[in-house]
């Protein structure tokens, strides 16, 4: 079902931790389901199809750089496994008895084949720390690994920062990734305001690009309550430097209200008016 594929895709964000540059493709039973393909020669006498043995499979490969490819059968037509292709040529396999025994190893092989050479570069950190936080958006980060000796919220020194300047750069690169459009971004705002009764006016996107006060302050309300969702997240988490959150801390009062013009700004296109930031 809908909900049984959701949660697999759930237990895959928190048992993959791809490295930088690395990508992944989950395919669900009901994908292969909709997918017109021919079936190899011989499954037939197996018994049954791929959708129907409720299969799902997991393609790894760099995001740009397809040399090595690694498969991921879960189940696979004989049994649970992982396939390394090089240059097209089969490198390497693993077998496993179980679907979570498997699961819980592909973090492991996929850094074998994938752990990017050398010393990572300041744009690698980044983009790791940050697709990394992103799968707080889907599921709870205390349960997904990480390798945190590469992540600048672990470790603010690897980009120069302090601990408050860390965290809300994270945060400042996550909350946009929830929204694909303005509309979205308003709608979930109204959502939210109605379900809460909070007595704030509807937002329009008319209304927000023509910085109507009193709308452009309801959008910059909700996305302020993200962000102090977000620090809720990072407080917790085990090793995360976490800056002193206290209200009469100026700076990170300071740091605060810049991050919510910034994401305001990527979110609308449009600078957060001054009366209201």
């Amino acid at each position: 079902s809908g909900q049984e594929e959701w949660e697999f895709y759930q237990d895959i964000q928190e048992k993959l931790d791809l490295p930088p540059e690395i990508c992944a493709v989950l395919t669900t039973p009901s994908t292969f389901k909709d997918t017109p393909f021919p079936e190899p020669e011989g499954l037939e006498k197996i018994g049954t199809t791929r959708w129907e043995r409720n299969a799902y499979s997991i393609i790894i490969s760099g995001c740009r750089d397809h040399t090595v490819v690694m498969q991921v059968s879960l189940p696979g037509i004989e049994s649970v496994g992982i396939d390394v292709f090089e240059d097209g040529r089969h490198f390497a396999d693993y077998t496993y008895n179980t679907i979570e025994e498997c699961l819980n190893d592909l973090t492991k092989v996929t850094w074998i084949h994938f752990n990017p050479k050398g010393k990572w570069t300041k744009e690698q950190i980044i983009r790791y720390t940050e697709n990394w936080f992103a799968k707080s958006i889907d599921t709870y980060l205390d349960h997904a690994l990480v390798h945190d000796e590469y992540s600048y919220v672990h470790h603010p020194e690897l980009l120069n920062l302090t601990p408050l300047e860390s965290v809300f750069k994270v945060i400042a690169a996550t909350i946009p990734k929830e929204y694909d459009s303005l509309e979205k971004a308003i709608k979930t705002a109204n959502e939210l305001n109605q379900d809460f009764d909070l007595g704030d006016p509807v937002i329009t996107k008319e209304g927000i690009l023509k910085d109507n006060q009193s709308q452009c302050k309801s959008l910059l309300g909700r996305l302020e309550v993200e962000i102090d969702q977000h620090l809720d997240t990072l407080e917790y988490l085990k090793g995360v430097k976490f800056p002193d959150r206290s209200i009469k801390n100026r700076e990170y009062r300071r740091v605060f209200d810049e991050t919510a013009g910034k994401v305001y700004e990527v979110i609308t296109g449009r600078p957060c008016p001054k009366s209201v930031n």
